[in-house]
């Protein structure tokens, strides 16, 4: 193998271990796979159930943005259809270039700027993705231990629910190191500021001292004793629920039935992993070997697992096409107006010539 085909497969090494377990997982499902008891399981879908299919799929992205408007409340006033629209174009940056998040919380903290100043829309989103990542582990973590009681085969998994929970709680922990923890943040970020091509060290230190400062400041919201932070939690834990309820209502819609609480970790972990495929519009491959994988793994017969997942993306993408395109390119618009970008650009083409900052685009 010469050196330009090795550096092609180390740029895009997800893309390749991807495709890899997507070819080996077609191949497995065709083996045997009984296509006359595919179509008769598609002819005989129980549409009651896809009722609830339907509802759960609504239920988890307003959830998501329910938890962010109690959050963001106070500080931001934030009316509730703006927080549904500023999550909403979020999920769509996420859909249309899925990069673990990142796009996505990169656009809730340029959304969140225009109702306060960049201190607190960085550590209200950060903030954020701490609750975020800390529900999701907690979830995880209670599931799989009522799961374990219901079913023994779950213990097979159990080091790979250890680990993604030790991970969710890691990441969290970080968050919280630069938000509550301004001291430490700014050593990091004082080494940090000497490695970069910057001219004007000192002057950066400054800056990055003050903005760490009033980041530490807007920490003390964050109180536990508020109901808007435990309504927040509650509505992210009423997410994830609404998120196990989708594969569950998609195998009852077919005639199988499984306990949710079975579906729920192993759920939860693929649908992290399927979403941190980068780049790929819609995730199209990635969540769909996903949900087929989970569907095997819980007994469920080939022909059966291939049509739940069928049925299950499809009411997604509906829903995506009927509910976040519209809405996220309504508030999209809104956020990336000439007048907005222009301020963003001489924000940024002042911090490269104050600093010296080596940037083409804004020097």
């Amino acid at each position: 193998m010469n050196d330009v085909a090795k550096r092609w497969i180390r740029k895009h090494v997800i893309y390749v271990v991807q495709a890899i377990f997507i070819i080996a997982l077609g191949l497995y499902i065709i083996q045997d796979f009984k296509l006359g008891e595919f179509i008769q399981t598609l002819t005989q879908i129980d549409k009651q159930f896809i009722l609830y299919l339907v509802i759960f799929e609504i239920l988890y992205y307003f959830l998501h943005a329910l938890s962010y408007w109690f959050l963001t409340y106070k500080r931001f006033r934030l009316k509730l259809r703006e927080a549904v629209g500023g999550t909403m174009l979020a999920w769509l940056v996420d859909l249309i270039l899925p990069s673990a998040f990142i796009e996505g919380d990169i656009v809730r903290i340029v959304f969140l700027r225009q109702y306060g100043d960049w201190a607190s829309a960085i550590s209200y989103n950060l903030f954020f993705r701490f609750l975020l990542n800390t529900t999701l582990a907690l979830f995880i973590m209670i599931t799989a231990v009522l799961a374990v009681n219901l079913s023994t085969s779950i213990m097979n998994y159990l080091l790979i629910y250890g680990i993604t929970v030790l991970l969710a709680f890691l990441s969290a922990a970080l968050i919280a190191v630069f938000i509550f923890d301004a001291n430490r943040t700014l050593r990091f970020a004082r080494w940090l500021i000497e490695k970069l091509p910057v001219k004007r060290k000192e002057a950066l230190e400054r800056e990055t001292e003050k903005f760490l400062q009033y980041v530490s400041d807007t920490a003390r919201d964050f109180s536990p004793y508020s109901p808007n932070l435990w309504a927040a939690v509650l509505s992210l834990m009423g997410q994830w629920i609404s998120g196990v309820l989708t594969p569950y209502y998609s195998l009852r819609s077919i005639g199988v039935k499984i306990n949710p609480i079975l579906i729920a970790p192993g759920y939860t972990i693929l649908t992290i992993f399927s979403l941190a495929s980068i780049g790929v519009p819609f995730m199209v491959g990635s969540v769909d070997v996903a949900l087929i994988t989970l569907y095997l793994l819980l007994g469920v017969p080939k022909e059966k697992a291939v049509a739940a997942a069928f049925l299950g993306r499809g009411i997604t993408i509906l829903v995506t096409l009927s509910m976040i395109y519209p809405i996220g390119l309504y508030y999209g618009k809104k956020l990336f107006s000439k007048k907005n970008f222009e301020e963003l650009k001489e924000t940024i083409r002042s911090i490269v010539k104050q600093y010296g900052f080596s940037l083409p685009l804004f020097s």
